[in-house]
């Protein structure tokens, strides 16, 4: 089921969940979400207290539900059924029994080998799976469902319009918030090829899994992006014998003053081997600070235009990939990151809109840096 923000898809899923396992005594069941936070913060509330509000059937909760265990993440029905919740933070722990059902929650945002994982573990009947989606691009849930028509699966696609349970002043703004492509895609719930993207990263670009700590490569760089009310950011990529790039870490959070970095980035350097900081030249005085921690932290390359042709050079030779697990904000930013559109929805080729750009600014001064071969074209023209 792929819809826009707010069409009642979480709902939908986690009701077709609990309505699996009460038709299917002693049934297995897993609901996933893309991680931990939107687990505890949306699908644990929405299977547990949330769709049987909605419903007025409070109390057929204690009727149907033997147990619920918090530390466990288990639902226990009385006619033995369970359905487990989990996050794909650590994709391969979903691996384990075999299970009936499953039902992956904002299926857009979790790699593709979660799908292909939970596929592999259907094997009791009734052996259905199901997804609910925002869209992000063309990504694998295009791919799979999207691109053309499947044998043996079914495909439901709305609009947030269409949810009667939202205000028609809800629905109002949405419109007059959004434009273009990206109306298209996060209200209409449309499969589209953001044109005004920056950067376009696809599913071989950042789904992959994180090598393990100083095995597999040279040595780490970094970037940063200092910020305050912003979040400051600190990514990290590892640099392979090709001298690929492949991040793997991130920090970001706002209001961490210059000690609490230093630290961060002492724990970072001693996990990863960091050759070079690269960092924003804005706060020389941060950059001392670093330097006299121990750290190699230096002025990284600042210009805007010749540093993203440099990034779109790494990302379309496949030079530069992210980890999906580890870099959540970063793969974010990726995949929010750009220019400004007219009121038809026309990109205007000029400098990116300053949003959503912190990571941005940090992979660029790390990439641009590192870069041995120097800015050749010119990037000011959307992708």
């Amino acid at each position: 089921m792929i819809t826009g923000v707010g069409a009642g898809k979480t709902f939908v899923g986690c009701l077709k969940a609990v309505m699996t396992a009460i038709a299917n005594p002693g049934s297995y069941g897993t609901i996933v979400a893309s991680t931990y936070r939107n687990l505890s913060d949306f699908v644990t509330p929405m299977i547990t207290e949330e769709i049987w509000n909605r419903l007025e059937q409070k109390e057929a909760f204690d009727e149907l539900v033997e147990a619920y265990n918090k530390q466990s993440q288990i639902l226990v029905f009385r006619n033995g059924s369970h359905i487990m919740l989990r996050s794909c933070d650590r994709p391969d722990d979903l691996r384990g029994p075999n299970l009936s059902w499953f039902f992956i929650d904002e299926a857009a945002k979790v790699p593709p080998k979660v799908w292909k994982l939970m596929v592999a573990r259907l094997r009791v009947a009734p052996e259905k799976g199901w997804i609910t989606s925002t869209p992000r691009g063309r990504n694998w849930v295009w791919e799979e469902f999207g691109r053309r028509p499947r044998r043996n699966y079914e495909f439901f696609q709305g609009s947030t319009l269409e949810n009667k349970a939202l205000s028609e002043e809800y629905k109002q703004s949405l419109i007059e918030s959004y434009s273009g492509s990206f109306l298209a895609q996060e209200v209409h719930g449309e499969f589209v090829g953001w044109e005004g993207l920056v950067y376009q990263i696809g599913v071989d670009t950042h789904h992959l899994d994180a090598p393990e700590p100083r095995s597999g490569y040279k040595y780490a760089i970094a970037g940063v992006d200092w910020g305050w009310i912003d979040p400051s950011v600190i990514t990290v990529a590892l640099v392979d014998d090709d001298d690929n790039l492949h991040i793997v870490d991130e920090f970001y959070q706002n209001k961490r003053p210059i000690e609490e970095l230093d630290e961060i980035a002492i724990e970072m350097d001693e996990r990863w081997g960091i050759r070079t900081f690269w960092c924003d030249s804005a706060r020389p005085e941060y950059i001392a600070d670093f330097r006299a921690k121990g750290l190699d932290s230096r002025k990284g390359k600042k210009e805007l235009d010749p540093g993203i042709a440099v990034v779109n050079r790494y990302l379309d030779g496949g030079n530069l990939k992210i980890d999906f697990n580890t870099c959540p904000r970063t793969v974010n930013e990726f995949e929010l990151y750009h220019y400004e559109e007219d009121d038809m929805g026309t990109v205007l080729k000029n400098r990116p809109v300053d949003a959503d750009n912190h990571a941005m600014d940090a992979v660029r001064y790390m990439v641009h840096s590192f870069d041995k071969k120097g800015y050749v074209g010119t990037s000011n023209t959307a992708r």
